[in-house]
């Protein structure tokens, strides 16, 4: 059966590769965030599971934070692109609100927090920016 899409032409993976590297980036994010925790020597909620759930919890604050670049790229605003302040405001509210649920989360301090916040922070901003990218062009 594969052998005949294939031959159908319907194999091309090309409008999928958002989602397929927004994956690999969130799977790479949550082994970033459990070094993290490990070099940081947090004591609470460090199992995988945690780690994930927790994840999980950021990922959908920063989502929440990004929602309205998404319903800018729904509307067709963000053809010549998405204005850079915009954009600013939306990475430094991420990271505040990513801060911040981390040290609350598992509760390793601020300065702690502060360096997983540095660690992780940027494979979450390329997923986001990824799956904008691949809602906004539906």
């Amino acid at each position: 059966m594969l052998f005949s899409i294939s031959q159908m032409g319907m194999s091309s993976i090309g409008q999928y590769e958002e989602i397929i590297f927004s994956v690999v980036l969130i799977g790479l994010d949550i082994f970033l965030l459990k070094l993290g925790l490990v070099m940081m020597k947090a004591e609470y909620r460090t199992k995988i599971k945690w780690v994930a759930i927790s994840f999980l919890i950021q990922f959908g604050a920063i989502f929440f934070v990004s929602s309205p670049m998404l319903i800018l790229g729904f509307t067709g605003a963000f053809n010549e692109g998405p204005p850079i302040d915009f954009i600013i405001l939306a990475i430094v509210g991420s990271a505040f609100l990513d801060f911040n649920l981390i040290n609350v989360i598992h509760k390793i301090g601020l300065k702690k927090s502060f360096f997983v916040t540095l660690i992780i922070l940027v494979p979450i901003i390329f997923a986001m920016s990824f799956l904008i990218q691949y809602l906004s062009s539906l």
